[in-house]
C-alpha cells in the first residue's frame, strides 16, 4: 500500500525499511521500502509467471477491455457479502482499494452496502464504467495522496483533489446535497451518499 522502490547507489547506507536490494553491476541498487510491510515478493520462473498462484487468481484491472458488467454481475449476483467488499476483492477487480471501491460505488449510484445477489447487470456496466474512469482518471493525476505516500522521486499524487465522498462524512453530496455517511463494512471505513447510492 505504500511501499515503494528507490534507485540508489550501491555505496549509500541502508535505511531502515528497505527489505529487499537487487545490486547491479553499474554500481546502483534497487531498493524496496516497505514501512508497514504489507508488500510481498517471490521470485518466479519467467516461463511459470501465468502460473504462479497470485498472479494467476488475480481478476481483471479496470482500464482493462475484458472488463466488462457481464463479467462483474456473473461474479456478484450470488455472493450474500456487500458490493464494497465485493469491490474490494482482488480475485474479482484487480487494482480497487479502499478510496478507489468508495468512488466507483458512488459514481455508479451503487449502495456499498447492498449484498451482491442483489444488484442488477444494468448496475453492474455502470460499475464497470465507473472503475475504468475513475482510474484512468487516478492514473492521469498521479493517483491518491491521504497520507504519507511519495514516489520514489518525491512526488505525491493529486487525485485526492477530485475525490466526491471518500473522506467526505458530513460534507453535502456534490450531486444532491445530501450529508455523505460513513459506515463499516469489511472493517474498511465506507463512504457514501444515502439518496444517490440507494
Amino acid at each position: 500500500m505504500e511501499g515503494k522502490y528507490f534507485v540508489k547507489e550501491h555505496t549509500l547506507p541502508i535505511v531502515k525499511h528497505e527489505h529487499v536490494i537487487f545490486e547491479f553491476e553499474d554500481g546502483l541498487d534497487l531498493r524496496y521500502a516497505d514501512v508497514r510491510k504489507f508488500g510481498r515478493m517471490c521470485l518466479v520462473e519467467k516461463k511459470k509467471i501465468e502460473e504462479y498462484e497470485p498472479i494467476h487468481k488475480q481478476g481483471i484491472e479496470p482500464i482493462d477491455d475484458n472488463l466488462s458488467g457481464e463479467y462483474i454481475y456473473e461474479h456478484f449476483k450470488n455472493k450474500k457479502i456487500p458490493i464494497k467488499s465485493l469491490l474490494l476483492d482482488q480475485t474479482i477487480i484487480a487494482g480497487l482499494g479502499n478510496i478507489y471501491a468508495d468512488e466507483v460505488a458512488y459514481q455508479a449510484g451503487v449502495n456499498p452496502l447492498k449484498l451482491g445477489e442483489n444488484i442488477s447487470l444494468v448496475e453492474c456496466k455502470r460499475i464497470k464504467d465507473a472503475a475504468k474512469d475513475i482510474i484512468e482518471r487516478a492514473i492521469e493525476y498521479g493517483g491518491t495522496t491521504i497520507r504519507s505516500y511519495t514516489s520514489s522521486l518525491g512526488v505525491t499524487g493529486s487525485y485526492q483533489n477530485y475525490l466526491k465522498v471518500h473522506t467526505k462524512e458530513g460534507e453535502k453530496c456534490l450531486n444532491c446535497g445530501t450529508i455523505i455517511k460513513k459506515e463499516r463494512v469489511g472493517g474498511r471505513s465506507t463512504y457514501y451518499c444515502p439518496k444517490c447510492q440507494k
